[in-house]
């Protein structure tokens, strides 16, 4: 005997939703008083919803054919299941959060990246939407399989698939910040300074030079000019001698008109900084694949070396694209 949900299922579900956010409800009731949700300085893009639907799915199930056949497949899955409006229902468990985080990212000015993890709670339903897409095609086509099974190929396909990047998922690292703390350690001398290329590695060389924040972030002063802009500093002290770290929109000659060397940290994106024949480069670190708002991401981290005094110094072979 069938009978139809009641009312009072669903208001139980949302009552006992509701009961769990409520600690979350009441700290920002008695905490919140009108600060910025977000670091004005955090202005990272979390991209467009389809680059980060591409992305998930990419992280699903892996390189472009794959990719494609799984959306045809979920795009398929409403037309030929017998119950649309429970396919439709299945589709959009995993596929509104996904939306729903990013509007409501936009429309509270939130600049943060997504990820795969961030709704490997969904991941279940999407195999689940998979399998019953692929069960609705066979069996409104029965005389496929007198040539050919679709779930067998399926599974081949994914299993090929994940089998070429399991290899590189497990050289999945994070960014080598402690290497390039070690080399730094043991070739600063007296007078030199570092430059944050990207404003992202401070914390992490700080972090491994010994140097923790007094409270949950690090410090920094800064100076704005009309035509710098704004210029970021961190000194720290390390084997009783005091180093800084900058950042700034302008390098580097700034830096080293007193004469003193400059290390240059910056990663992929901002190799065109240091293109100069000036730089000197002195140090790469492997971060290729890394898991961050996409897998593989390359995070590598590059150390260049601007001597005034000797211009001539010889570097490293690096592989720069």
């Amino acid at each position: 005997m069938n009978e139809k949900p009641h009312l009072s299922s669903f208001l139980i579900l949302n009552s006992l939703i509701l009961l769990l956010c409520i600690p979350w409800i009441l700290f920002l009731a008695l905490n919140y008083n009108g600060q910025p949700l977000m670091d004005p300085h955090h202005t990272e893009d979390p991209g467009s919803l389809w680059s980060i639907m591409y992305w998930i799915l990419n992280d699903w199930v892996p390189y472009a054919p794959l990719v494609v056949v799984s959306l045809i497949l979920l795009i398929l899955f409403p037309f030929f299941s017998k119950f649309r409006k429970n396919a439709l229902v299945l589709l959009g468990v995993f596929i509104l959060p996904a939306g729903g985080l990013y509007l409501f990212c936009k429309l509270l000015n939130i600049t943060h990246f997504f990820t795969s993890r961030y709704f490997i709670n969904f991941l279940p339903l999407f195999f689940i939407s998979i399998y019953l897409s692929l069960n609705a095609i066979e069996v409104r086509f029965e005389g496929l399989k007198r040539f050919m099974r679709l779930r067998l190929l399926f599974i081949i396909l994914f299993v090929a698939s994940n089998s070429v990047i399991l290899p590189l998922y497990y050289r999945c690292q994070k960014q080598d910040l402690k290497g390039l703390s070690i080399y730094l350690k043991a070739h600063l001398r007296q007078g030199d300074k570092i430059f944050d290329g990207d404003r992202i590695y401070t914390p992490g060389i700080l972090h491994y030079f010994g140097v923790y924040p007094g409270g949950r972030h690090y410090t920094a002063t800064f100076s704005k000019d009309t035509e710098k802009g704004i210029e970021y500093r961190k000194t720290f002290s390390y084997r009783n001698e005091t180093y800084t770290i900058y950042h700034s929109n302008t390098c580097c000659t700034q830096y080293i008109e007193d004469g003193s060397r400059l290390w240059i940290v910056v990663g992929k994106q901002s190799l065109k900084k240091v293109k100069d024949s000036l730089f000197v480069p002195k140090g790469y670190f492997d971060g290729s694949f890394l898991n961050l708002s996409k897998f593989p991401t390359d995070a590598s981290i590059y150390l260049f070396l601007l001597d005034p005094l000797s211009p001539a110094e010889k570097g490293i072979d690096m592989p720069i694209e």
